[in-house]
């Protein structure tokens, strides 16, 4: 019977130290991704349209991050907020061409995702310049030092 008492508590520290080097791991990940915007496009073509999204990982808090980016997009020239949702924390907003999304979304207790996409239709304007800047914005109120991966 202590035998078996013994080895449950070994496997049970075995896996609560896989979940702590796993948790370690993301957090060492996430320290080398902080600040890196990181963006992906396709065109669009004649009949089908493409993408753009930019991603970057910063220090703070999700909601504190999400008041700036709605305050970002609010005073910024020509942009129109189209639907919030604060309980997700998402805003989807306009330059009356081209409309993306943002959302936001807290990783660990320091560390923060950002999100932003948009859809590129055919003979259509392209996003790149509202989704890098959207990210941009956004990274520079909260005094984020950033670099963009091409």
């Amino acid at each position: 019977m202590h035998y078996k008492k013994n080895t449950v508590i070994i496997i049970a520290a075995v896996l609560l130290a896989g979940v702590f080097e796993a948790n370690a791991q993301w957090v060492f990940v996430a320290r080398k991704a902080l600040g890196r915007i990181e963006q992906l496009t396709q065109s669009e073509t004649k009949d089908q349209p493409g993408y753009d999204v930019a991603t970057v990982v910063l220090e703070g808090n999700a909601d504190k991050v999400y008041e700036v980016a709605l305050k970002s997009i609010e005073k910024a020239p020509g942009l129109r907020i189209t639907r919030r949702n604060p309980a997700m924390r998402t805003v989807e907003f306009t330059d009356g061409t081209i409309s993306a999304g943002l959302k936001i979304s807290q990783v660990n207790d320091t560390v923060v995702h950002l999100l932003i996409a948009s859809v590129v239709m055919p003979d259509q304007p392209s996003g790149t310049s509202l989704v890098l800047a959207g990210v941009k914005r956004v990274c520079d109120e909260m005094g984020a030092h950033y670099s963009i991966e091409k």
